[in-house]
């Protein structure tokens, strides 16, 4: 069997040189990602021969799953070891997180050997920086306008402010603020949630990550927060806003990518998880591509 292990702050460089291997822009090749929902879904890793390979926890049925290795070297042959371990582990072989660019790859090598699906609210939101800078264009009217009327309607009342280590507290209260106020406090969800957003919130110098608040007569709002994930990406890991102000969404998602956001092309918004709501505000924003995702298990006779 392999030698999988946990995720430690060490293994950062080392992740992140296998994603930069082939950049498929999607958010799990992101080291940030992976690490802090590592507890949720009891990541764990391994490194060959160039490869990282990762082996996660649904969430539903809690059954094991691994990512499609990211890397540069023998796909074939890694793909084959991750079969190898699954089978000597006694558990079914399901391989996710396959991009659409990463299909053919699997195919040129390992042809008619799986059987792919695919589940739209596990795809990720992929939009052009520049856009989500100026909103410009008839079909992003509407989100200047609710951003103009906040800025006309709170004049002098509002501030954005970069998260700093003097700050971050008040993004974690306003966290739970917000999740009492949605009613998620029960929700298995939310602690898998509060668990990442505390080790991002605690170690955001280390994993190199960007945020801010947006703060109303001296209170916060919404606050954000994510990480540059390749050269040309950047994944917004975390974005929360009270939905009772209007404009408060729509200033803090724009008034981050201004500042945070100006030296990459895309801006990764990740998945809507199914949620109607959440798949209807992201959809939106008119996503530059979607970062479509396959799952892969072997066909019968392999």
């Amino acid at each position: 069997m392999l030698e999988f292990r946990d995720l430690t702050l060490e293994d950062k460089p080392r992740v992140e040189a296998c994603a930069r291997a082939y950049s498929y822009h999607l958010c799990e090749h992101c080291f940030t990602d992976l690490f802090i929902w590592r507890g949720h879904y009891q990541t764990k890793i391994c490194f060959w021969e160039g490869f990282l390979f990762v082996r996660m926890m649904t969430l539903d049925e809690q059954k094991p799953m691994y990512l499609a290795p990211i890397g540069n070297g023998d796909l074939a042959a890694a793909i084959k070891l991750l079969e190898q371990d699954a089978a000597e582990r006694g558990i079914p072989f399901t391989m996710c997180s396959i991009a659409e660019d990463m299909k053919p790859r699997i195919e040129a090598v390992l042809p008619e050997r799986y059987e792919y699906d695919t589940d739209e609210s596990g795809w990720d939101y992929i939009y052009l920086s520049e856009k989500l800078q100026t909103l410009s264009g008839k079909k992003l009217q509407s989100k200047r306008n609710l951003v103009n009327r906040f800025k006309t309607a709170y004049e002098g009342r509002w501030i954005y402010e970069d998260m700093t280590l003097d700050n971050i507290h008040d993004a974690f209260d306003f966290h739970i603020k917000w999740c009492e106020q949605n009613g998620c406090m029960r929700d298995q969800d939310f602690w898998g949630e509060t668990c990442a957003i505390g080790t991002g919130l605690n170690l955001f110098k280390e994993l190199d990550l960007r945020g801010g608040l947006l703060r109303l007569d001296g209170n916060v709002i919404a606050f954000t927060f994510g990480s540059k994930a390749s050269e040309d990406m950047f994944v917004v890991q975390i974005e929360k806003a009270d939905h009772n102000i209007d404009g408060a969404y729509q200033m803090i998602n724009q008034q981050f990518v201004q500042r945070n956001c100006t030296e990459v092309k895309y801006v990764n918004r990740e998945e809507d998880l199914g949620l109607e709501g959440l798949r209807k505000a992201k959809r939106s924003y008119r996503p530059e591509m979607m970062g479509v995702k396959y799952c892969a298990k072997p066909k019968k006779g392999y």
